[in-house]
């Protein structure tokens, strides 16, 4: 700890002697102890703190000392910096959180680091939080670029606000050694908002896309890179292979669509999102995409009884159907072709051949055309469902690890990934061809906050959960129609997950606060019991 002090005033030293602008820093000293009844704690003990909090210690105690620091303040540029690290009982488990430097200039949001910090995130502290650039992993390192407030367009007359940002990121962290994992890949994120201004109700509608793609295979193979195509999600030459006909790289995406409304001395925001994996998710008016989000957050400030109130309905059990994702020639097809993709571009307008060819079957009296030999294909070859189904999200073939980072999702925590899973079903022996072996779930949540007393505040979550699985595992890859065998999630599972807090500030220092948490989950997955008790020190330094 004392090392880790050292570390962060000499930096913020170095960097007020430098600028000189201010004359103090925000300084967050905290100490924190954990015990639960098994070694999986409680989702809410843990998730959306930016990876602060271990998942999988039955105890632990950890040391967190951070600071900020506002280099320059003027009204067409601003500059500021941060630098948080946790030092854990366990030395090796140790690790710089934040370190970052970060302002505006003019219109723009700038930033380059590690914080934690993303634009399009709800208040966390209450929801369930966002579906992905969620706050559930640690802070990635990223160069980042936006405007990140909503802006008025003066020659609307302010009728129209926008606002958007794009950032690149690397994840540097161990990504598994199987031979479709990659190591140092990179991290695509950008987003885009419209919103209406001078009404007192203001719609919007937004999207956020995620990607990752380049990295390193195990075996030294480096993974083209293809910027643009990634950043247009759309095919690739240079890639090859897959990526060629389908996008470029793994990509993930949000519809985000709502309204901000007053409320007497509240402030509400309704959302209605659509989370999606591929380009048949992403186009909302075929009607493949029955997964939402949809959430109502209502605040207000002050110190009153009741200031935060979150309620949610997660439904991901979807994505786009059980069908597989493209039509595929019978394995017992004598050629060359067989198991590969059925393109039907490439049949032209032999469709009568081609029904009699790959599925033995004559013609109709008024012969076979593209709708008839689509319907018959998903009839005989798709156990009846639409093609382009399982989108598995989070997951993606080149990229075993998925989203996630130093193996906490990146986006929802409600999703379990397969060493989650194992500690809750250890006998179940699953093939490990995705790494969110939990990622069809539906369920509500809610949280609420206030004050108690001046100096006492709360904080309560509840989330219950039904739990499907994945596509992934439960058949023998994403275009099979083999079952698993002894399938975990072959029935549904319930879980809850609930969590309260209470923070207390001393009436005699106001720098001082204690805090005091309990996590209890329980349901067919496991039933986890925790508690931690905190000391947080947030002092103002003076140079």
């Amino acid at each position: 700890m004392k090392k880790l002090l050292f570390v962060i005033s000499t930096y913020f030293y170095c960097i007020s002697t430098l600028f000189s602008q201010s004359d103090s820093i925000s300084i967050n000293l905290s100490a924190y102890g954990q015990v639960g009844n098994d070694e999986l704690q409680p989702l809410w003990m843990h998730a959306n703190e930016w990876g602060r909090f271990p998942q999988c210690d039955q105890s632990s105690f950890l040391l967190y000392a951070g600071a900020k620091y506002s280099i320059v303040d003027k009204a067409q540029f601003s500059l500021s910096t941060g630098i948080g690290g946790i030092l854990n009982a366990d030395i090796g488990e140790s690790f710089l959180q934040e370190f970052y430097l970060k302002g505006k200039a003019w219109l723009f949001d700038f930033s380059i680091g590690m914080e934690a910090y993303f634009p399009t995130i709800y208040n966390d502290r209450l929801s369930s939080g966002l579906f992905i650039t969620n706050s559930n992993a640690r802070p990635v390192p990223k160069v980042s670029l936006g405007i990140y407030d909503y802006l008025p367009l003066g020659f609307t007359n302010s009728w129209v606000e926008v606002r958007g940002g794009i950032s690149q990121g690397w994840l540097n962290d161990d990504r598994g050694n199987k031979s479709n994992s990659a190591n140092d890949v990179l991290l695509h994120e950008k987003f885009a908002y419209i919103r209406l201004g001078n009404v007192k109700i203001q719609p919007y509608a937004g999207l956020i896309h995620s990607a990752l793609f380049g990295g390193t295979r195990p075996n030294g193979d480096e993974i083209p890179i293809d910027f643009w195509a990634t950043f247009t999600a759309s095919g690739s030459a240079k890639i090859g292979g897959g990526e060629e006909t389908n996008a470029a790289g793994a990509h993930m995406g949000l519809w985000d669509f709502g309204f901000y409304f007053p409320l007497k001395e509240w402030t509400g925001h309704f959302y209605y999102q659509k989370p999606f994996a591929d380009g048949s998710g992403m186009r909302l008016y075929n009607g493949k995409n029955k997964d939402h989000i949809v959430g109502v957050l209502i605040q207000r400030k002050g110190k009153k009884a009741l200031t935060g109130i979150s309620l949610e309905w997660i439904k991901t059990d979807w994505q786009s159907g059980k069908g597989i994702p493209d039509p595929l020639y019978p394995v017992d097809y004598q050629d060359k072709k067989k198991g590969q993709i059925i393109w039907m571009r490439d049949i032209e307008d032999d469709y009568d051949g081609f029904m009699e060819e790959v599925l033995g079957q004559s013609p109709p009296a008024s012969g076979w055309t593209e709708e008839l030999v689509t319907q018959q294909m998903e009839a005989v070859l798709n156990e009846g469902y639409a093609f382009g189904g399982r989108d598995d999200y989070m997951n993606n073939g080149m990229y075993h690890s998925g989203w996630t980072y130093h193996g906490a999702s990146m986006g929802t925590p409600l999703y379990h990934t397969a060493s989650t899973v194992q500690l809750y079903a250890p006998d179940w022996a699953f093939q490990n061809r995705v790494n969110f072996i939990n990622n069809r779930v539906n369920g509500f949540h809610m949280g609420i906050e206030g004050w108690m007393t001046d100096d006492l505040n709360y904080r309560l979550k509840g989330t219950f959960t039904n739990n499907y699985g994945s596509y992934g595992e439960e058949y023998l890859g994403r275009s099979s129609w083999v079952k698993s065998e002894n399938f975990f999630f072959e029935e549904m599972k319930t879980q809850c997950y609930l969590f309260g807090e209470v923070q207390w500030q001393l009436p005699s220092s106001k720098n001082f606060s204690l805090s005091g948490s309990i996590g209890c989950d329980f349901g067919d997955l496991y039933q986890s019991v925790s508690g931690r008790v905190g000391v947080i020190y947030k002092p103002s330094v003076k140079w």
